[in-house]
């Protein structure tokens, strides 16, 4: 099983440079390539990649294709039949990536496995005070701080969604040791995933106009249409600086996951799932009008003039996988997509 690794990188060599080396570490370096798509690329920085790293292939763009249409470059260059991805802001774990083929092999009806993604450093929970933009909050409310003398926490085992399709992290600031990592996620969170080409090549490879949130959803949710199996491989560890590349809660990130995850139901999901989205999208919006905004002026109303189309055109993209799906999205989404 030949494997490519595919690495993209925007305007971070520090933090790049560190996941290139952990993979350079890895014990059996011989049986993949690493293909690095460097958005935006600096020629000079291109240059200092080949010298340092001379066995990865590098792939630079003079504009910046975000994530998605990074990975589809990588892809496009890469020759391994099984794809395995790695952020940049993460470093691979020992094992990562023979944990992840590991799996691949045993388990022959999963087309994708999504690996174990622990938050740099430790972590003490703060006990009120107020928060600093640092900090980190979990579904419950608890707020975590970091600290020497903390606990390690989980970012990710895998990606779950809710009734209305807003996608997030399984386990999510867990406490190691107490998380549901031993079940199945609905989809691989890009940061640490291994995907057999086939099965990716089948359903459309990714979404480059997502640019960055919900490539991943958007691609396990067509393999599950399909009929495909997304599991999990919770020794292929990796440890990923949370945020590093793009802020975790500025415009840009919340402007985009609104959006794709309109666009990315609009392609895959029921006609109620996405009446849904399309409510709650518009009732998000008319509160920002109103009171305090979760999307500035400029942002909500480049969603509010885009989004129309998207929608439309991401829906007519999407009726033959929908028409033809082995799994209806009715049934899969009545599986998996839990919450209130």
């Amino acid at each position: 099983m030949q494997a490519s690794v595919i690495v993209v990188d925007w305007r971070r060599p520090d933090l790049t440079r560190r996941a290139l080396a952990s993979l350079d570490a890895q014990a059996d370096r011989s049986a993949f390539e690493v293909v690095l798509v460097v958005n935006e690329a600096d020629p000079q920085v291109v240059d200092e990649y080949r010298a340092d790293f001379p066995d990865v292939v590098v792939v630079p763009r003079s504009d910046n294709a975000g994530f998605a249409g990074g990975v589809q470059a990588g892809l496009r260059r890469s020759s391994g039949d099984v794809v395995v991805l790695l952020n940049n802001d993460a470093v691979a774990a020992p094992g990562f990536v023979a944990a992840g083929l590991r799996h691949l092999a045993e388990e022959t009806h999963v087309a994708a496995v999504c690996g174990r993604v622990e938050l740099e450093g430790r972590f003490v929970e703060a006990a009120g005070g107020d928060r600093t933009e640092h900090d980190l909050v979990d579904g419950t409310g608890r707020t975590w701080r970091r600290s020497p003398r903390g606990a390690t926490l989980l970012n990710s085992t895998g990606v779950v969604v809710d009734r209305v399709a807003n996608g997030v992290d399984r386990d999510w600031l867990a406490v190691d040791g107490r998380s549901a990592r031993t079940t199945e996620p609905f989809a691989f969170s890009g940061a640490a995933a291994f995907l057999r080409r086939a099965e990716l090549d089948s359903v459309g490879g990714f979404d480059a106009s997502l640019f960055m949130y919900y490539e991943d959803v958007d691609v396990s949710w067509r393999l599950r249409l399909a009929g495909h199996a997304v599991g999990y491989c919770d020794e292929a560890r990796v440890v990923h600086r949370h945020a590093a590349s793009s802020s975790s809660s500025g415009q840009l990130v919340r402007y985009q996951s609104m959006r794709n995850r309109a666009v990315v139901t609009a392609r895959n999901g029921s006609a109620g799932l996405l009446a849904r989205v399309l409510v709650r999208t518009a009732a998000r919006l008319v509160r920002d009008a109103l009171g305090e905004p979760y999307l500035d002026r400029p942002h909500r109303l480049r969603l509010v003039r885009e989004l129309p189309g998207l929608v439309v055109r991401a829906r007519a993209a999407g009726a033959a996988g929908r028409r033809g799906a082995v799994v209806p999205p009715a049934e899969l989404e009545a599986t998996w997509f839990t919450g209130p």
